[in-house]
């Protein structure tokens, strides 16, 4: 079977007026992220799934309710699966940080693979936090998954599976309620990658 993982970014937040940087701070899904994810729901109807994966937070908990809903694909909650920590920058504006943390915003901007906001995480170590969880997950089914988590999550694993550098990962766009269509090429031995974005 030609097995395909599909890694869903749960759908649009709510987050106010101004651009912030939302990690763990756990918001759910906003009004259009409901009507979006349902948008998502009719995609998936004729796609046999074995199982499912989601993030413990909220917005990725409704997406997968709203996903799943009459069906009995099981599903089961990874730790792991948690956006990026933002650390003391959670929940901040991205103009607040410009203005008091000019220096740092500067060096994130620069070092955004290694840099760690304080209390906070570096891309590098939530892809070393959520790579492990992804190949188990892989590795302990045969059929169609879907793992529906975070723009940073999916951004990491689809760097370190199509060797692209970490140092480049806002270059992947992941777009609210985004599919990204894994499949293992035998011949090339390497993932393919193609996105989904349902209208």
């Amino acid at each position: 079977m030609d097995r395909k993982i599909f890694l869903v970014r749960h759908g649009q937040i709510d987050y106010g007026r101004e651009k912030r940087y939302i990690g763990i701070t756990d918001l759910p899904l906003s009004d259009a992220g409901i009507v979006q994810v349902a948008g998502l729901k009719d995609y998936f109807s004729g796609i046999e799934i074995e199982k499912a994966y989601t993030s413990p937070l909220k917005r990725c908990l409704q997406t997968a309710k709203i996903l799943l809903e009459g069906s009995s694909i099981s599903r089961e909650v990874v730790n792991e699966l948690k956006e990026i920590d933002m650390g003391d920058w959670e929940n901040q504006t991205i103009d607040y940080i410009k203005d008091h943390f000019h220096e740092m915003y500067e060096i994130r901007g620069a070092n955004i693979d290694t840099f760690i906001p304080s209390g906070g995480e570096s891309f590098e170590q939530l892809q070393k936090r959520v790579m492990p969880a992804f190949e188990y997950i892989a590795g302990n089914t045969a059929g169609n998954i879907l793992v529906i988590s975070h723009a940073g999550v999916n951004r990491v694993i689809l760097s370190k599976l199509l060797n692209f550098p970490l140092q480049d990962v806002f270059k992947i766009s992941q777009p609210y309620g985004c599919v990204n269509r894994l499949s293992w090429n035998i011949t090339c031995r390497r993932w393919q990658w193609e996105q989904v974005q349902i209208k």
